[in-house]
């Protein structure tokens, strides 16, 4: 990786938002690709790669990642987009990379703990409250303490997402950002849930690492 960091040292230098999940089944239950790599590509980003290190003492020694080759698939319909990971042993640290027009962008290294902590899939740690089209979302953490941000998703059945943000606390009202720390999706005009319609919400709790600890999902109802 650093042999390609030198090619492009010419390209400006830029963040890329990403993290991973997975199990021993993968979280399909296929079983295929048992780690899922999420990350955002910015409108024009290009060349998605990928790689990894098998010690984690070289968490920021980028000549000790070598470039993984997977598949990679759309998440969301293609607002998001995710890396198919393979089985590994142990734990591994992972990075993605893609450029856009004079940029390379590189994400914080993940920590990838498919077989030493696998998340969490619990549903019922997340509460809706319903209010029109502005429903409240709220969660605990359960067993797991190590989260430090939330990464909540709304989207239409379709798979079409609606809206992308992040909070620090665990909770999160439709559309307000008062809380809001990141946002994925900001656009004007502001976003709009509509009256007698079903979505769907999926919120994961991330650790420092970028390892997501808790996945939970659930359909509802505005009024």
């Amino acid at each position: 990786m650093a042999e390609y960091l030198a090619e492009n040292s010419d390209l400006e230098r830029a963040d890329l938002i990403a993290c991973a999940a997975g199990t021993a089944v993968g979280l399909d239950g296929s079983g295929k690709f048992p780690t899922s790599v999420f990350f955002y590509p910015i409108e024009g980003a290009t060349d998605f790669r990928y790689f990894e290190a098998t010690n984690l003492a070289d968490l920021l020694n980028f000549s000790a990642y070598t470039q993984k080759f997977m598949t990679d698939s759309p998440v969301f319909n293609g607002y998001l987009w995710k890396f198919n990971n393979t089985g590994f042993t142990n734990e591994r640290m992972g990075v993605v990379t893609y450029r856009s027009e004079g940029k390379l962008h590189v994400c914080t290294p993940i920590r990838m703990k498919t077989n030493q902590k696998p998340p969490k899939i619990n549903p019922d740690l997340l509460t809706i409250t319903t209010n029109g089209i502005n429903p409240g979302f709220a969660w605990e953490d359960g067993l797991i303490s190590e989260n430090v941000i939330y990464f909540h998703l709304v989207s239409d059945l379709e798979g079409n997402l609606i809206s992308g943000t992040y909070t620090y606390e665990k909770n999160f009202t439709f559309y307000d950002l008062t809380n809001v720390v990141l946002n994925i999706k900001d656009v004007d005009p502001a976003l709009a849930l509509q009256p007698n319609r079903t979505y769907r919400i999926t919120m994961m709790a991330v650790s420092e690492d970028n390892w997501v600890n808790l996945l939970c999902e659930k359909e509802f109802n505005t009024d």
